[in-house]
């Protein structure tokens, strides 16, 4: 399939993929800046890097108010394995996920997931008073495996059930194995999915489609401002530190 294609038939997944890319080219251009290299495969880019361009932290979000970070920081990741990980994920649910739910439902629940695991990840942080920052589409991620695992158990779908149950355990694995993983982002990321699981048909039609547009243009502002906030930020404060 070329990227034409690929775009037009999957356009939030697409749009979901270039801005997740888009920032880690520019975490990898400050982290060069910085130290002067690119960290390797298994190597992190530091809070140094990941801060300024919008990484998740409880201070930030409730002393400075900056909330535009429980966003952004779902299009950050802390290294080349890690957002390996997550395009890996999002190439292949996104393309079967988009088709069912609309690009304006899919591109919605993909922000309020990664909402509320921000959400969750704060309040956790708030809980421990340990405050390192958080990064990753993970959460976002989780919410739709969430939903299409809910999904496939009403309208039992057994080989996508199998599909999203891998894909829990996958997520799982690699959180053991990577290690700093924010658990509580994963979880909060996963219970707004496992909500909207609840209301998807097994067809979509033009009327339903429809109805998700407006909350989809909403979402589109919501996420416009929080990377447009983030880019404001980088360029700002990058030249004083």
């Amino acid at each position: 399939m070329s990227g034409r294609r690929f775009h037009e038939n999957f356009p939030t997944t697409a749009f979901l993929l270039l801005f997740i890319l888009a920032f880690f080219g520019l975490e990898l251009t400050e982290f060069y800046r910085r130290h002067g290299g690119i960290p390797g495969v298994f190597d992190g880019f530091g809070g140094d890097t990941v801060h300024l361009l919008g990484a998740l932290r409880y201070h930030d979000v409730y002393e400075r108010h900056e909330y535009w970070r429980m966003v952004s920081a779902t299009f950050l990741h802390g290294g080349l394995l890690h957002i390996l990980f997550s395009v890996w994920i999002l190439y292949d649910v996104g393309r079967f996920c988009e088709p069912l739910l609309s690009s304006w439902k899919l591109l919605t629940v993909y922000l309020l997931a990664g909402i509320g695991g921000s959400i969750a990840s704060l309040a956790w942080k708030f809980k421990t008073d340990f405050d390192p920052p958080s990064v990753g589409a993970s959460g976002a991620l989780s919410g739709i495996i969430g939903l299409m695992l809910v999904y496939s158990w009403r309208q039992n779908h057994r080989q996508l059930r199998d599909q999203m149950v891998s894909w829990v355990f996958t997520i799982l694995i690699f959180s053991l194995v990577a290690g700093r993983i924010d658990h509580a982002g994963h979880a909060g990321g996963f219970v707004v999915g496992c909500a909207f699981g609840y209301r998807v048909k097994d067809y979509m039609t033009s009327e339903t489609a429809a109805r998700w547009r407006w909350p989809g243009y909403a979402a589109a502002v919501v996420l416009a401002y929080s990377l447009g906030s983030a880019l404001w930020n980088y360029f700002s404060l990058r030249g004083q530190l």
